[in-house]
């Protein structure tokens, strides 16, 4: 199972976490249940994942609508120091709740996750559209990369943490 999202970073009643604009995969078992019962706004997308050496080729064609697509292609480069905290890296990984929104009411689920273990990475090629199609404007600064494998995720059932306006 391959993911990508477009995501910022939130915090509600002081507490911090992560908020997902979109977020495709190429599970459609995985779109329906984050869907259904994380109100998550999980897309069906086709997904290619090439890695050759240390250079990965990623290419995501969103099947749901509004359509979007992404390729890029890094090099990995060497494993980074555990994120400190105040450091930038570890204030874009290390998140333990993620938020989303239904029928006016604002939701918050924990997660845990072991830190992440970042490398160094350098973006070779990138195109899509996945920022446009949820009405973000086009970046115009340059990409920070990182890189770090998959990691074991562990999540909470989601609750509700505001009511209805």
């Amino acid at each position: 199972m391959h993911e990508l999202n477009v995501r910022t970073y939130v915090h509600f009643d002081r507490v911090p976490g992560v908020w997902f604009f979109s977020l495709d995969c190429n599970s459609a078992t995985v779109v329906w249940g984050a869907r259904t019962f994380f109100y998550l706004p999980y897309y069906n997308a086709d997904i290619r994942l090439n890695e050759e050496d240390k250079t990965i080729d990623y290419s995501l064609v969103r099947t749901d609508e509004p359509a979007a697509e992404f390729h890029a292609v890094w090099t990995k480069g060497e494993p980074l120091p555990c994120a400190a905290p105040g450091s930038l890296e570890f204030f874009l990984t290390e998140r333990y709740c993620l938020y989303s929104y239904r029928a006016g009411e604002l939701y918050r689920s924990r997660i845990h996750h072991a830190p992440w273990p970042l490398q160094s990475a350098t973006l070779l090629l990138l195109t899509g559209s996945m920022i446009e199609a949820v009405g973000l404007p086009t970046p115009r600064d340059t990409p920070l990369l990182h890189y770090a494998e998959e990691i074991k995720v562990d999540i909470w059932p989601i609750r509700k943490v505001s009511a209805g306006q």
